[in-house]
């Protein structure tokens, strides 16, 4: 296939050739029809001379057809072109022909035949007398080497103004291509966004060389603008990034393909990666977790439905991952025009909330059970007094009085435990005063040696003699007291030992502090567990045994001490072997009135 601005030549090229071959032909036919005329016109001349050289000759009374005669062979013998002369008389008779045997074989379609009359001049005694007429034959072969020579010269003339011509275009359809080849490049690298690339302007003239100097001017300020733009999108790539690495939230950008383009750090962190080259340009639906689940697979497909609906709310799905629960809204990237562009992901990481909802409804349940068992009970002993108490004996009336008020005082903690849950978690301030906590401690371990005795454990007290005061609030260290000894005393078996220590410490980052420790040998807690021993509604017993509880009197322990009192408290359990509950107050820091 040839080039445009070759065909271009080509056709100028063929209408510059077709130009001159009109010219060309009609100038030859004009000229040849001129030289025609005056061959013609000389024929007659030659034909009039003939005559009137041979008039004389015609009208002498001696031997006239010799003088014709020698008149005649001298003409064709002078005169190449003449090919016959043949003389009339009056009556159209033959008198006289002569004829030139080579040039009378000659082509006859390009013999040309003249005539003239032959008369005498006239004088004052008398009119011009008619004497006959003369016929000349010509070969015609002047107006032939003519012609010929003309057309040779116009074919020379013509075709070397046509090669110049050809030429000329030629060289100047080179020059322009070469130039216009320059011009391509530069659009050609402008295009590719090499901005600021300049086009030679050496041997460039008139309008090519404006059309240069345009070009490069135009290039250097698409530099510019180009330059000014990328400071702008970086300075603005900068602030999006900045703001998406301070967003706590995960933040996934997607395209339309399901392909991942960016991620921020806590996305990152939902999705366990160490960094987000580790999914870019990988599709959403094909993330694997670490149980090797497709997490996102449902997601996206319930989210392409969703976006089909009219007026759709923002979506928003619930991601179960390994180690971590995810609530996932999506929302639409759309340009100026309304075109979707992709999607972005937001994480949210729920586990603490979805594990207290979770606990909560264990605790709900928990707290439901153990109501309904006392209150069954009270009400089915209540029932049994008030229908039946004249059926029944003395013993049997303090059983029951007696059933009644266990199954009373137990429904008394579990609702003082969930009224103090509430209390504390509002944060309602407690009064507190400087005291000694030895007394509370007494106090607490004293209440509880009757229930030790009923399951024949072992407890005995061991207090440093002369502690500190500490601002506390009394009531609250005795709460958390009877929580841990009551923990204590349900989870140790018969026969079991239990002891309470209260002691000086000196700890590293806190100064010192006095620790109050309760230790068993009872079941023990597995090390799995100790990490989430004192959240809210956390129970043990769900996963290992059957012992019944609200879940809140360990977390009612950590707000009390961590939480209004500046303190801390800990744990140390080993399965099977048993476990130290305890909690420390700092000497060196307390809370106002």
């Amino acid at each position: 296939m040839l080039a445009a601005e070759n065909r271009v030549s080509i056709i100028l090229i063929s209408l510059v050739s077709l130009l001159f071959l009109v010219v060309a032909w009609f100038l030859y036919g004009q000229y040849t029809r001129s030289l025609n005329t005056h061959y013609d016109k000389f024929g007659s001349l030659v034909a009039e001379i003939v005559a009137s050289g041979a008039v004389d000759r015609v009208n002498s009374p001696l031997s006239p057809q010799i003088k014709i005669k020698q008149f005649v062979d001298r003409m064709l013998d002078e005169h190449s072109d003449l090919v016959s002369v043949e003389f009339y008389d009056t009556e159209g008779n033959l008198i006289y022909e002569n004829r030139d045997i080579q040039a009378s074989a000659r082509d006859k379609a390009q013999q040309r035949t003249f005539t003239a009359r032959l008369q005498l001049p006239s004088t004052q005694a008398m009119r011009p007398q008619y004497l006959g007429t003369v016929s000349i034959t010509m070969t015609g072969d002047t107006v032939d080497d003519i012609s010929t020579s003309t057309r040779t010269m116009l074919l020379i003339v013509f075709f070397s103004a046509w090669l110049l011509t050809v030429l000329a275009v030629f060289v100047n359809s080179v020059f322009l291509q070469k130039h216009l080849q320059r011009l391509l490049q530069g659009v050609q690298r402008l295009s590719t966004g090499d901005f600021g690339f300049r086009i030679n302007e050496k041997n460039l003239w008139g309008e090519l060389r404006e059309l240069a100097k345009s070009f490069n001017d135009m290039s250097m300020r698409l530099r510019i603008y180009e330059d000014q733009n990328l400071d702008t999108i970086a300075i603005e790539r900068n602030k999006f990034e900045a703001v998406l690495l301070s967003i706590a939230d995960g933040t996934v950008v997607v395209n339309h393909a399901g392909d991942i383009m960016m991620m921020n750090p806590s996305g990152c962190q939902h999705l366990s990666v160490t960094s987000e080259d580790a999914l870019l340009g990988r599709n959403l639906s094909e993330y694997v977790s670490e149980d090797g689940q497709q997490s996102f697979e449902t997601l996206l497909d319930d989210y392409k439905r969703h976006i089909r609906q009219p007026d759709a709310p923002v979506f928003a799905h619930q991601v179960e991952m390994p180690e971590r629960t995810l609530n996932v809204s999506v929302a639409t990237i759309q340009d100026a025009d309304g075109n979707d562009l992709g999607f972005v992901l937001t994480t949210r990481d729920i586990t603490k909330e979805a594990e207290v909802d979770r606990l909560k409804t264990h605790f709900i349940s928990n707290v439901s059970h153990e109501l309904r068992t006392p209150v069954t009970t009270i009400q089915s002993y209540v029932d049994t007094l008030y229908h039946h108490s004249d059926d029944l004996d003395e013993d049997t009336r303090i059983e029951f009085m007696d059933t009644l008020y266990t199954e009373t005082d137990r429904l008394k903690k579990m609702v003082n435990d969930i009224l103090d849950f509430s209390r504390l978690e509002e944060g309602d301030e407690l009064i507190k005063d400087e005291q000694d906590i030895t007394p509370i401690i007494n106090l607490t371990v004293q209440s509880f040696k009757v229930l030790a005795q009923q399951k024949e454990l072992t407890m005995s007290t061991n207090i440093e003699s002369n502690l500190p005061q500490v601002w506390v609030h009394s009531e609250s260290i005795e709460r958390v007291m009877r929580n841990l000894l009551s923990n204590a005393v349900k989870y140790t078996e018969q026969g079991g030992k239990i002891k309470v220590r209260a002691e000086m410490v000196d700890t590293a980052d806190n100064g010192p502090a006095i620790e109050v420790r309760v230790e068993d040998n009872g079941i023990g807690i597995p090390k799995a567990y100790l990490p989430k021993i004192f959240d809210r509604f956390f129970r043990v017993e769900n996963d290992v045994h059957t012992i019944k509880g609200t879940g809140l009197g360990l977390h009612l322990v950590k707000t009390a001490i961590e939480k209004h009192h500046d303190g801390e408290v800990f744990v140390d359990s080993t399965e099977a072997e048993g476990s130290t509950f305890g909690f420390r107050l700092f000497t060196t820091s307390h809370n106002d009135n």
